[in-house]
């Protein structure tokens, strides 16, 4: 996958911003989730959006940042505090499971109802 000029800015602010000595908890994404974001963290939150991730920098580990860049695009990214970076971060594995989990209890549901007219 082939970045764009706007996802290379966005990583080259991250790896500056990376660079504090604090621990950093950041938001980052899609246009989409930030502008959702943006309006409100509720409004991310009840979205079906999952273009987004939240990592957080800790220089005393020495570890470099880590970003997803092969799943969507990156067009921008937001510092967050530690309560938000847990809501998100827990609703993104929440909508992950759902699609995982959702066809599956789906298909159980319909082998059911077949299962009754048989």
């Amino acid at each position: 996958m082939s970045l764009s000029s706007k996802t290379l800015e966005v990583l080259k602010e991250l790896k500056q911003v990376s660079h504090v000595k604090a621990t950093t908890y950041i938001l980052y994404g899609s246009d989409e989730a930030l502008t959702l974001y943006h309006e409100s963290l509720d409004a991310l939150l009840k979205s079906d959006c999952m273009d987004f991730d939240v990592v957080t920098f800790e220089t005393q580990l020495g570890k470099k940042p880590e970003f997803i860049i092969d799943i969507f695009e990156i067009e921008g990214y937001r510092i967050i505090n530690r309560t938000i970076r847990n809501q998100l971060h827990d609703n993104l594995c929440k909508k992950v499971k759902n699609q995982i989990i959702g066809p599956r209890q789906q298909k159980w549901l319909e082998e059911q109802e077949d299962k009754k007219f048989l």
